[in-house]
């Protein structure tokens, strides 16, 4: 018994006063989440990223576009002018002669061109790219916020779990502490003939339960320490206490989060559409180009330079743009019912949760009353067993019943608690 005892004092202290350094609180639990939540990594990188390709979409719509364009082309022939067959690598004006036609290949072509093509109509494009950039932005933010609200609702039912065995190692704490006491003063009762020993054994027994118990929750606290620490990306596998917490109902100012989510996806299908439909903007290009230009053998009086526009504008596509705008407005229709069929769901669900806490608050208050009256009779049973006017199988079902109102209480506020954290979530 003595070593229980010790396992026991070191339980108590180690969530009392020997390791206060080690208590961790839920925010610790939820800011470690976050800092480690590969999603939130992802969207912000994603983020970066877009900032990058605003910069190159600038430069693609509005910045000149500067190459080198250069070749040889070589024709060469076979010529039977004046009876005599010959090979010629650049002909010098055959008429009888066997390869390409001189008129198409004039021999040759030798190119060696420095070009330049400023866009002039890149700015309005620019725009409607930007938008659609800022409009992904927006989402990816809204994915951060939505990923960190399931962060707050995973992690905090998660601690709730650990809390509940927690607070049972505390119950078995308690009553390991009180059956010790009782069983030192029956031994003293024993020995006087007050007490059988058989009472006295089963008060042993009683004992040797509780011990079980408590190494039964203490595991269970371990696996759902453990099962945190996953969630939370936290590299630990120390034991630590864990600080208690009771949740509040949290209070929305404005449109829900989920609808605002609903929102940005109809954005976000009209600037696709707006950025498809880019390809049907006229287009003007300027462009010069300097260098070398030849059909023959290349010389320093084939350099020179050309310039002009270039405009292009598409027609007709097979109505290809009005099937893609019947196809968003589908799309469109699609996000509207989901965001309405939300709404109702969403309202009732709120309902739901909030019915079932003042259920569970009617219940608790009655249990705490129940408690208070259990705690006056432990007090006499206490003072009836000292004095040997009870049986010791009265006293361990007065234990047991405490034991298990006390469970029941824990279990309420957990189921509490939960549903505050469920209905926080689905309130943002």
């Amino acid at each position: 018994m003595a070593f229980y005892k010790k396992l026991i004092l070191i339980w108590l202290s180690f969530f009392s006063t020997g390791l206060e350094a080690q208590i961790k609180s839920l925010d610790y639990f939820i800011g470690q989440a976050k800092k480690n939540s590969p999603l939130i990594f992802e969207k912000k990188v994603q983020n970066n990223a877009m900032e990058v390709e605003l910069k190159r979409l600038k430069a693609f719509y509005t910045q000149p576009k500067m190459s080198i364009d250069a070749g040889l082309l070589f024709a060469p022939i076979i010529s039977a002018d004046n009876n005599s067959t010959r090979a010629q690598f650049v002909s010098a004006g055959a008429t009888d002669y066997y390869g390409y036609d001189l008129a198409v290949s004039d021999g040759g072509q030798y190119q060696a061109l420095l070009s330049v093509e400023q866009p002039l109509t890149g700015g309005k494009k620019m725009g409607i790219a930007s938008r659609n950039l800022a409009v992904s932005r927006e989402i990816n933010e809204a994915e951060i916020k939505l990923t960190i609200y399931d962060i707050e609702r995973i992690v905090g039912y998660q601690y709730l779990r650990c809390l509940q065995s927690q607070n049972q190692i505390d119950v078995y704490s308690g009553l390991i502490n009180l059956i010790n006491r009782e069983l030192q003063i029956m031994q003293e009762l024993l020995q006087n003939g007050i007490y059988k020993y058989s009472d006295y054994r089963q008060l042993r027994i009683e004992l040797k339960n509780y011990q079980i118990f408590i190494e039964k929750s203490k595991s269970g606290y371990q696996q759902n320490l453990l099962d945190l620490n996953i969630i939370c990306g936290i590299k630990d596998t120390a034991l630590v206490a864990l600080k208690d917490v009771d949740f509040s109902l949290k209070t929305r100012t404005g449109d829900s989060f989920f609808i605002r989510k609903y929102e940005l996806d109809s954005l976000n299908l009209i600037s696709l559409q707006q950025l498809s439909e880019l390809k049907y903007q006229p287009q003007l290009n300027l462009f010069a180009n300097n260098g070398l230009n030849a059909v023959y053998l290349p010389g320093l009086n084939r350099l020179g330079f050309s310039f002009g526009l270039k405009f292009s504008w598409v027609l007709f596509d097979g109505k290809q743009r009005n099937y893609s705008r019947q196809e968003t407005d589908i799309l469109a229709q699609d996000i509207a019912f989901k965001k309405q069929r939300f709404i109702t769901e969403n309202f009732i669900r709120r309902a739901k949760i909030l019915n079932q806490i003042n259920s569970i608050d009617k219940q608790l208050r009655m249990r705490y009353i129940q408690k208070d009256e259990y705690d006056e009779l432990i007090g006499i049973y206490k003072t009836e067993l000292s004095q040997g006017q009870i049986s010791a199988i009265d006293f361990v079902n007065a234990l047991r019943d405490i034991e298990n109102l006390k469970q029941v209480i824990i279990n309420l506020r957990m189921q509490k608690n939960a549903l505050i954290n469920t209905y926080n979530y689905w309130n943002y």
